[in-house]
């Protein structure tokens, strides 16, 4: 285990299912990455996994290294403080498998160009990786929750109006409270996910979609201001509060329980077989199934003049894949400032790319106001 020149020795623990994905993406490390192999607690496990030897924990007392990474998310805590208390190890040592990812992401950028990536890459090297990077900063306003007890169903006030969740909803809990933190973080102005800018906005009476609703902070807050709502959202779980949440407003929306893609039938639907008319603003969250969706909306969005928020973020490609689709219908487009990085995708460390995180798109007949 002699150390290359300048790289930071590292250990996996882990040659779980996890591990195995982030292998089969990561072709070769860095060169100011050494792999010294594998821990795990499993002995049947020991011997070899991808070309690497896999130790026991106890190798870690024998052996220098600069950083421990546990290739689990769910065992993490577990792993961690067992490591720590049998082990003796050092806990500021041990990462959690996005710091892998975040010393691959800085070194494959670490020559960039980019402003955007640069101030990103910046912001890492004293914070861990998120979606949003810097972009938005932690709410002041804390929601607290509370229970309605009729409906059996916890609720927050939100704009003078309640907003309910699954009554298994995990809460986060502040001064002895459950609250509900956060909920517009990602719609502040700085934000790369921000769905109103400029002349992309929902203007008095127009007709809208929701397409991934979840908990409908978005069209709750233009609720008594649109005309018409149509909200798309697959979730089992989250009908009920969405039914709850829009009640008073039960004569203007409709609530679809389906999956919004290409094809109508069965639990898929399309957008040209819900939205028969008019149609003005169409906001797109639905978890990298946008492409699709687009496709599904060809009728409506060619007979209508639609502002149109497409979240890009999800899958590598999506962006010119949305822009495309658009482009064919006679759309002009436009990405959000700033870049995302959305770890959550399971390929992530195959392309270990920044993404724009919305494509907003108005027809080219339309002057685009800057």
């Amino acid at each position: 285990m002699e150390k290359r020149s300048g790289a930071i020795k590292v250990f996996l623990f882990g040659t779980g299912s996890m591990a195995d994905n982030i292998l089969r993406q990561v072709n070769n490390f860095s060169k100011n990455i050494e792999i010294l192999g594998f821990i795990d607690n499993d002995s049947k496990k020991w011997g070899e996994f991808w070309g690497r030897s896999v130790y026991p924990p106890s190798i870690l007392l024998e052996n220098s290294y600069d950083i421990l990474i546990i290739m689990s998310d769910v065992y993490f805590d577990t792993i961690k403080d067992n490591l720590v208390y049998w082990y003796d190890i050092d806990k500021n040592k041990i990462k959690n498998q996005r710091y892998l990812l975040k010393m691959l992401l800085m070194d494959k950028y670490k020559n960039t160009e980019d402003s955007d990536i640069k101030q990103i890459l910046k912001y890492l090297e004293t914070n861990e990786i998120s979606v949003y990077n810097q972009y938005v900063e932690e709410e002041k306003e804390i929601h607290t929750v509370y229970w309605d007890r009729v409906d059996n169903l916890p609720y927050i006030w939100f704009e003078d109006k309640k907003m309910y969740f699954p009554y298994d909803y995990k809460f986060q809990e502040y001064e002895g409270k459950k609250v509900v933190k956060d909920i517009n973080c990602e719609q502040q102005l700085s934000s790369p996910h921000l769905y109103i800018k400029d002349d992309i906005k929902i203007e008095r009476g127009d007709v809208i979609v929701d397409a991934g609703v979840q908990e409908g902070n978005f069209s709750l807050r233009y609720i008594e201001k649109v005309s018409k709502a149509y909200l798309f959202e697959c979730s089992e779980r989250w009908i009920r509060p969405l039914q709850k949440t829009f009640e008073k407003f039960k004569d203007k929306v409709i609530l679809c329980d389906r999956f919004l893609g290409r094809i109508n039938g069965g639990k898929n639907v399309n957008l040209d077989s819900i939205v028969m008319g008019r149609l003005d603003f169409l906001k797109m969250d639905v978890e990298g199934a946008e492409v699709e969706a687009l496709l599904g909306a060809k009728n409506v969005l060619l007979n209508n003049d639609v502002k149109c928020s497409i979240c890009s973020y999800h899958k590598s490609g999506d962006e010119e894949a949305i822009k495309d689709i658009l482009s064919v219908y006679g759309y002009r487009t436009e990405t959000s400032s700033g870049y995302m990085f959305f770890y959550l995708d399971e390929n992530i460390y195959s392309n270990l790319d920044f993404r724009r995180g919305i494509v907003y798109a108005k027809k080219w007949v339309t002057e685009w106001v800057k």
